[in-house]
This record gives structure tokens, sequence and C-alpha cells, in this order.
């Protein structure tokens, strides 16, 4: 994992590009980036107080976006090029919308709409659950 590049955002976000990639054959590589934006949650962004409670007992005080691309089987003479036009396609077709100065509102409220659609996905874990894992884990 590299840290590419970081890019201050005109809504007073910062914009981490990560490279992930890995060499997958002798002459071949997986190039594979991440664009992550870390968000402090914060109770403005909703219209009430139990919604903001919902979120933060999820997601604790920060959200993260991220988005991924990946290229797999890349020769190891066009991953520089490769990496590259992977960073400018996304600069281009969306770092617009992660400067908009209503991301992180928006993040926050996808967020809070996620849990109440799927709130299978978000289950608060019992402290029984978490020792009958505990214990799972240390039977392996």
């Amino acid at each position: 994992m590299k840290l590419i590049e970081e890019i201050a955002l005109s809504n007073g976000l910062t914009l981490q590009i990560v490279d992930h990639s890995r060499v997958i054959a002798a002459d071949t590589v997986k190039v594979d980036l991440s664009f992550q934006i870390r968000v402090d949650l914060l109770e403005g962004y909703f219209a009430d107080r139990e919604d903001f409670l919902a979120v933060q007992t999820v997601t604790g005080d920060v959200l993260t976006y991220e988005h991924k691309v990946e290229r797999t089987f890349v020769s190891l003479s066009e991953e520089t090029s490769a990496r590259n036009n992977m960073i400018e396609t996304f600069k281009n077709n969306s770092l617009r919308y992660v400067s908009h100065d209503q991301f992180a509102r928006k993040l926050a409220l996808s967020k809070l709409r996620d849990i109440r659609s799927n709130p299978y996905k978000y289950r608060a874990r019992t402290e029984s659950e978490s020792h009958s894992t505990a214990l799972d884990d240390s039977c392996r």
C-alpha cells in the first residue's frame, strides 16, 4: 500500500489516492487503486439526533468514502501508463462529485438510508455473540 497523492478538495475534505498494486506473474501486474475520503460525522447533517446516533452507532465518528478500481494482467511495461490513466479517469469523472459542498452531508444521509433499508447488515453484536465468536476463534 502506497499513498500516491493527496488532493485538498474545495469542500474542505481531502482525497487520498492509494496504490495497492502487486505483481501477479513474472511480467504482469494487477494495478489496484483506491480513492478515499474521511468524513467527520456531524450531528448537523441529520434532521434529528436519533438519525445521527443511528449512524454513529454503526460507523463511529468518521465515515469513509472509498472507490476502488483495478486492472488485472497489465504488462510491467504498461503499469505506469495504466495507473495514470485510471487516476485521470477518476479525476475527470468523479472529482467534481466528491468536491461538492454537500458531499459529506449526502454521504452521511446515504449511510443512514442504507442502515434503515438493510438493518440486517448493521445489526449490533451483543456481548454474548462477541464472547461466542472469541471462543470459536480460539478453537481453530
